[in-house]
């Protein structure tokens, strides 16, 4: 479904309608879906459990009954599973959330069952945390010892050398604001800053539908390079481990999952843009989009962490000051 057409359901379908079982929203689809300032309340709640409790918006679920439903908890173990979305409100267990009266009682529902449960709930987490080392324990090994089958093949440098597109400079990207503000039309820097957001949107999106087909991106002549091993090898002589590409991949924080659908847009625009006002206009929409994904507490990380170098408060920084020149 278009987002032109999700945005008209919203008026008049149910969430289950609106969001059927082919159709997972993503939290400014929820934003957008409600239109009484709940999505003011849902925020405020993601973001009180986050810092009061360390808990975390699960991904949603979906049931024939209500559509997607939400849990809240943290490393896989849940304490509270029945958050469910309706047009009006939200209901966490058997609140319904609609006003601050009613928000407030959540809160304190969270606080009941978080302190109830506190000890089973971390022990759970703990014992989950066992046996994931446990696993990567055994991972290691069990790689080491494909590393050491693989010594006569392995080319040390030519093996997994990655180089992915480079995050902002985040003093430039203030400067670049900054000089935009006072009438001053800097085209090399609107264009270092656009031409490295292009970058990385054209990269993440390209190598996660590659990886999706099992198949990874040479780094020393752009060429796929398939195979159902780890183990692969380009024709120019580079070679890589599909595990390691992907781990790289995700270390480098190149953008993925959710959030590609924000940047399929920019790719295409930047490729037409011509003048600094058009680019500078992309730009300027694109970080709108990142200070949406900073103020939703139901995204776990900022999409402009992916984009922007620096730690996650400077970067948080940025993009707050940033949203207020608008």
């Amino acid at each position: 479904m278009g987002s032109k057409m999700v945005q008209e359901a919203m008026y008049m379908s149910s969430f289950k309608e609106t969001f059927p079982k082919t159709h997972r929203p993503e939290i400014d689809e929820l934003e957008r879906f409600w239109d009484n300032g709940v999505e003011i309340l849902f925020h405020d709640f993601a973001e009180y459990i986050l810092q009061n409790y360390d808990l975390r918006f699960g991904i949603a679920l979906w049931t024939e009954k209500n559509g997607w439903t939400y849990r809240i908890g943290k490393s896989g173990v849940y304490l509270i599973k029945g958050i469910r979305i309706e047009k009006n409100g939200f209901t966490v267990d058997e609140i319904f959330v609609n006003d601050q009266k009613s928000y407030a009682m959540s809160l304190e529902h969270v606080r009941n069952i978080y302190e109830q449960h506190k000890y089973e709930f971390h022990k759970k987490i703990s014992e989950v945390n066992a046996r994931q080392a446990q696993r990567n324990k055994a991972r290691v090994i069990r790689e080491r010892k494909e590393l050491l089958a693989l010594q006569d093949k392995i080319i040390p440098e030519k093996y997994n050398v990655f180089h992915w597109p480079p995050k902002i400079d985040i003093y430039k990207l203030k400067k670049l604001y900054i000089l935009d503000a006072k009438g001053i039309q800097d085209e090399l820097l609107v264009n270092e800053i656009g031409l490295t957001l292009y970058l990385r949107c054209k990269y993440g999106k390209e190598d996660v539908e590659r990886m999706d087909k099992f198949i990874i991106r040479c780094h020393n002549c752009e060429k796929d390079i398939g195979g159902q091993g780890d183990f692969r090898q380009c024709r120019c002589g580079y070679q890589y481990s599909y595990r390691e590409y992907r781990r790289s991949f995700r270390r480098n924080n190149m953008p993925t999952g959710s959030v590609a659908k924000i940047f399929d847009t920019f790719i295409v625009e930047w490729e037409k843009a011509k003048e600094y006002s058009e680019k500078m206009i992309l730009i300027d929409r694109l970080l709108h989009e990142f200070h949406l994904s900073l103020i939703s507490g139901a995204r776990h990380r900022p999409v402009a962490m992916n984009f922007i170098d620096g730690t996650r408060a400077n970067v948080d920084k940025i993009i707050d000051e940033l949203a207020k020149r608008e």
